[in-house]
């Protein structure tokens, strides 16, 4: 029994020896005792590859290179314990939900924290620790007999209370099968005796910077029972008995290390020596003067005297974490193009890998650099886990339509044979939320029904009811795969009682969503696309998460579970359900952090993200205990891990590992900006480099800098693909009219010569001279488009007016919203003109005047109509739910109101309707509008009526023509003139037109009139009488729009009025029978001239349609944008900024200054 100490500084050659001593024994002697290489979990790939691949050794049945967890489960394979399982964490952390949730009632802080899985991973880690500084339950309960804690801190003794519940509670789930991970190593400890595979063993133990007690333990049984035990430390000098290291010196972490291992040695009366390897130039740097100097002045700040040799430090200065990033692996390839160099041979690191981890991985992808990111992969969202969390929450929350399609989307349920594709069910989710399918109707057995129309006219069913029968046979087999296996899950689970019946209805899930082949192929198609490491993760999900369940069945088989707190602890396992991946090739970058990430024989290392906060890090109080109840806690000899102090002086040691790490280059970077662009200072350690060999920070831009320098523009052209961004944004300087150096043309020509660019090159070469205009169309598409007869509505070309695009979007490309089962406003006012449309036909068809009824017959009347009409509206949604009946009651409301007053205005004057929902068109009572446009297209105007008025006035039938609106409108002068505002004009327009062949006799214009369907609410500070109400309520319903500037008209109209403002239409008369000049009146020439205008913007708007027009071209009238409610924004993506991004700048002249346009233009000439 012998223990040997070798120690040195970074870079003395400590792991060589270990390396070569061991290929010695293995030539001399290939089957001897053993030879065991204990080191850190994360570096035993690397350090057994670099053992195999070191001389003529190629293989070993002897030497073994094990960490100290691989070290226990070979000890207890061999001497007795591996029949009780260790628990990971993602178990532990299973136990720990379920233990808190039965002790809520006697926690006393922690009962409401006890479901966040934040708090669980915090608990976790307090239990982690108290089992390597081995503090066991009764130590807690001890403690909180015996110490006076209360008086000190009353929280930390109800923190002290409610861990020592759980902690007991923990251990007695896990004493019968399982063991905790963390006491591995102590049943190591007790079983190394026992083995006969370690009597007379060779170990060396290399790569540690400190041991845990536990650690301890097991090395000084190693002692004991190993023929010779060698460890290896990071270390300056001996330390001889009863000498301590300071706490402020560099060494202090390893310098501890060996102090309390040499004091076990004596303890043990194990023979001990000590072996200090100190070159003059350390073996690493005997190639970098520099970096040697930086190793040995690290501590010291000794200023480094060049004799023109180059230092081997790179110090750079990103404009932000992606230019850094880029910055470096432009010099990785540099190194490998133009050196030689390898990717094995590099490594990267960083403080904290969270900060890199998001752009990592794809700027490695982009540039074409092998990596290996150094950390456990979280699999919570993997479509596994995702499948798993959904399928629970919908047994648990009924079938929602976002946990049934977040099942969906993980792609685990559709079949191998591809008889039903991911559109296929893109198609469902369509159809559901049209549908409003959830709940029940999933599993009721009812076949569905086909999706509800958004309209009320029976024709528009019958348009959507073609090619109905075949896509509902595909929502059909789409629903039997989805309820098939869910379905079946849920009777499962619902019938389970206990955790295994549980599990074992989950894993049944699993079994009949044939997850496990799945999983396989998904593993084969990311192999196929060179992805190794997402191959490797898919097929060990399928096992971690079969380990999950078998913890679960083992730890609480039998105990009954509710659902939601099975599927909390399944969300728990899930969430803590980590993979670490073995790097999958052997030429590629080691991207890890500098406290976990080992580094082995790296000629080139990266150190990205030196800056203040980050490096050295500052250890987060965010632990269960604060650091002021640790220091508690030490004082009455409750030993725990090193205090946020201690973690802080330790950071100089990681970083000086870090630093000297390389044999060839070092590079030393910083981002200046954050991602938001807010400033950054640079680490303190950039500062004491940059003093000592009295460098200056290079430039790390996202695009090339402005300089005449060559080479600086060359090294951006290192990488085919990356040099087009960069040549991009180069061109972007040129057309700016800046000048640009001749290699960007150089490389212009490459990529126009290269095939394989070209397509990519002509791409980006459009973002160049981008401008965020819609092309044209020519004319024979357009004829295709629309044909050379274009039959269109009033509000289609409304819209035209309003943008261009947004009419080819919607009319051209037919695109839409998709359909949601939701009431929404143009529902609601279909459903307003329905009633009252219908209300006025039964009338007419009673042969009686809505004036005739009274109040009350009217509410009747009203409702009754919007209870025959409600069933139609979107498949019975206002039957749907309780929210919806609500709403029903409310629009009945609405709408007996509307009629109440609408049976006072019929009362007050002469016009009786004559037409009701009057279509006009081909084959219909009315003929189309009709148009010979310039380009020899033909345009028919066709549409529907809301309702029609006629009255014999002294000079003839007036016309009056009333639409019914579910929100305040008005006509205006000044969107008549550009053409926003031709409905009702137009209307009229084909009323008169028609009226000899239709009524007998020529017509005059009444008057467009707009009726506001709503309920008011009426407020009076002093209250007010029945009469007042009523009269009050006319007002807020009083009709907008333009009437005939006629005193006989208006007579008619409102046969009350004799003077003053009339309380139903937007009239008011002087004294002697004239109007006010706020009156909305037009004289009979004034209605041409408007009529006129409208036939012009009618004939304008058809030939810019069918010549193509497509202009992204919204209108702008002071604060009022078409954008506000277009659906397609984010097609035609309008933006200010963007060169050919502008509004369409339209006035808003006064009412004269109109009438004065409107005279004075042409036909064809007011657009």
């Amino acid at each position: 029994m012998s223990v040997r100490f070798v120690i040195g500084r970074a870079g003395s050659g400590k792991s060589t020896l270990i390396t070569r001593e061991i290929t010695s024994l293995l030539r001399q002697e290939p089957r001897g005792k053993p030879l065991i290489l204990l080191v850190p979990e994360q570096s035993s790939f690397r350090t057994e590859q670099a053992l195999v691949s070191s001389g003529d050794i190629k293989g070993t049945m002897r030497a073994e290179v094990l960490g100290f967890r691989r070290l226990a489960y070979r000890v207890m394979q061999e001497a007795g314990g591996s029949a009780r399982v260790p628990i990971g964490a993602e178990g532990k952390k299973m136990l720990l939900y379920k233990v808190i949730q039965r002790r809520k009632e006697e926690l006393r802080l922690f009962a409401a924290s006890g479901s966040q899985l934040g708090f669980i991973g915090e608990l976790t880690n307090l239990y982690s620790e108290f089992k390597r500084y081995e503090v066991h339950a009764s130590a807690l309960e001890e403690g909180l007999a015996t110490w006076s804690i209360a008086s000190a801190s009353p929280i930390l003794e109800d923190k002290l209370h409610d861990l020592n519940l759980i902690y007991h509670d923990y251990e007695k789930e896990l004493a019968d099968l399982y063991i905790d991970d963390e006491d591995t190593l102590n049943e190591l400890t007790g079983r190394l005796p026992e083995s006969t595979w370690l009597q007379g063993a060779e170990v060396w133990i290399d790569g540690f910077h400190g041991f845990t007690p536990q650690e301890m333990s097991v090395i000084g049984q190693l002692m004991l029972q190993a023929s010779s035990v060698t460890i290896s430390l990071t270390l300056d000098r001996r330390y001889e008995q009863g000498v301590l290291p300071g706490e402020l010196e560099l060494f202090y972490p390893t310098a501890s290390a060996y102090v309390r291992l040499k004091g076990m040695a004596e303890h043990l009366d194990v023979s001990a020596e000590t072996t200090v390897l100190h070159d003059e130039v350390l073996p690493r740097f005997k190639e970098r003067p520099g970096l040697a100097h930086l190793e040995a002045g690290f501590d010291r700040r000794i200023r480094w005297r060049s004799q023109g040799e180059d230092s081997g430090i790179r110090l750079m200065a990103a404009e932000n974490r992606r230019a850094e990033l880029e910055g470096a692996l432009r010099e990785m390839r540099r190194l490998t193009q133009e050196e030689g160099a390898r990717y094995r041979d590099m490594a990267v690191l960083v403080r904290g890998l969270e900060t890199y981890a998001d752009i990592a991985e794809p700027l490695f992808r982009d540039y074409d650099v092998p990596v290996f990111l150094d950390r456990r992969r979280s699999e919570l969202h993997h479509p596994l886990s995702e499948f798993i969390r959904a399928a629970l929450d919908i047994v648990r929350r009924n079938w929602r339509y976002e946990d049934v399609f977040r099942c969906v989307k993980t792609d685990l349920l559709l079949p191998l044979d591809g008889s039903i594709t991911r559109e296929d069910m893109d198609q469902l989710e369509n159809y559901v939320l049209a549908c409003g399918i959830h709940g029940y109707r999933w599993n009721d057995g009812k076949p569905w029904k086909y999706v509800p129309s958004l309209s009320l006219e029976d024709n528009a069913q019958e348009e959507r009811s073609r090619g109905r029968d075949a896509v509902l046979s595909l929502m059909e087999s789409c629903r039997t795969l989805i309820t098939s296996a869910l379905g079946t899950f849920e009777k499962r689970m619902k019938k389970a009682k206990t955790a295994a019946a549980q599990c074992e209805a989950l894993f049944r899930l699993l079994e009949d969503a044939d997850i496990a082949h799945k999983l396989d192929q998904m593993s084969a198609e990311a192999k196929t696309q060179g992805d190794p490491e997402r191959s490797r993760e898919h097929r060990q999900m399928w096992g971690a998460v079969l380990d999950l369940l078998d913890q679960m069945v083992d730890m609480m088989g039998n105990e009954r579970l509710d659902i939601t707190l099975f599927a909390g602890m399944m969300e728990t396992g899930l969430t803590e359900l980590k993979l670490g991946l073995v790097p999958p090739a052997l030429d590629q970058v080691l991207f890890g952090s500098m406290d976990r990430t080992r580094l082995r024989d790296m000629k080139y290392v990266f150190i990205l993200g030196a800056v203040d906060g980050e490096l050295p890090a500052i250890p987060q109080d965010n632990g269960v205990l604060t650091e002021q109840e640790r220091l508690l806690l030490t004082e009455r000899g409750m030993g725990l891990g090193p205090g946020a102090t201690r973690l802080m002086l330790d950071e100089r040691f990681l970083i000086y590992t870090a630093l000297t790490a390389a044999s060839k280059q070092l590079w030393l970077s910083y981002p200046v900006a954050d991602d938001e662009g807010k400033s950054i200072l640079p680490s303190e350690i950039v500062r004491h480099v940059r003093k000592m060999f009295g460098l200056q920070e290079q430039p790390l831009l996202a695009q090339p800098p402005v300089s005449d320098l060559e080479s600086v523009h060359l090294s951006y052209a290192i990488h085919p693909e990356q040099s087009l961004s960069m040549l991009i944004g180069q061109l972007r300087r040129w057309r700016r009219g800046e000048d640009i150096p001749e290699i960007w043309w150089a490389v212009y020509n490459w990529h126009v010569n290269r095939e394989a660019s070209r397509p990519q090159l002509e791409r980006l070469l459009g973002s160049v001279f981008y401008r965020n205009r819609a092309r044209r169309l020519d004319t024979s598409t357009s004829r295709r488009l629309y044909g050379t007869e274009v039959r269109t509505s009033v509000s289609r070309m409304e819209r035209f007016v309003a943008c261009p695009f947004s009419h080819f979007a919607s009319h051209g490309l037919k695109l839409k919203d998709r359909q949601l089962y939701r009431l929404q406003a143009p529902d609601i006012g279909q459903l307003f003109h329905a009633a009252l449309s219908q209300l006025a036909m039964r009338l007419r068809e009673e042969n009686r005047s809505w004036g005739s009824l009274t109040p009350e017959q009217c509410r009747q009347e009203a409702e009754q109509t919007v209870e025959q009409i409600a069933p139609q509206l979107q498949g019975e949604i206002l039957l749907s739910t309780k929210r919806y009946g609500y709403i029903f009651r409310k629009l009945k409301d609405i709408v007996s109101r509307a009629s109440v007053i609408l049976g006072e205005q019929s009362r007050r004057g002469s016009f009786e309707p004559i037409g009701l929902e009057l279509d006009f068109g081909p084959g219909k009572p009315l003929p189309p509008l009709r148009f010979e446009l310039e380009n020899g297209c033909v345009l028919e105007i066709v549409g529907r009526i809301d309702r029609v008025d006629v009255a014999e006035g002294e000079n003839g039938l007036l016309l009056r023509v009333i639409d019914y609106k579910s929100s305040q409108t008005d006509l205006k002068l000044h969107e008549v003139y550009y053409g926003l505002s031709l409905q009702m004009l137009t209307y009229l327009e084909v009323l008169l037109s028609a009226a000899e062949e239709w009524l007998g006799e020529t017509a005059m214009p009444g008057g467009t009139l707009y009726f506001h369907v709503h309920n008011p609410l009426l407020q009076s500070a002093n209250g007010m009488t029945s009469e007042q109400a009523e009269q009050e309520l006319l007002k807020r319903f009083k009709m907008k729009g333009l009437l005939l500037a006629d005193r006989d008209a208006v007579a008619q109209m409102d046969n009350t009025l004799d003077k003053g403002h009339s309380a139903i239409i937007p009239v008011a008369l002087k004294a002697d029978g004239s109007f006010y000049s706020s009156a909305a009146v037009a004289t009979p020439e004034q209605w041409d001239t408007l009529l006129t205008a409208v036939r012009g913007n009618i004939r304008e708007i058809g030939t810019r349609i069918t010549d193509g027009d497509t202009a992204i071209e919204p209108y702008r009238i002071q604060q009022e944008i078409a954008c506000t409610f277009c659906s397609y924004k984010s097609l035609c993506q309008f933006d200010e900024n963007i060169e050919g991004n502008d509004y369409k700048l339209l006035s808003k002249p006064g009412k004269q200054q109109v009438w004065d346009m409107l005279s004075h233009s042409k036909e064809g000439e007011t657009l």
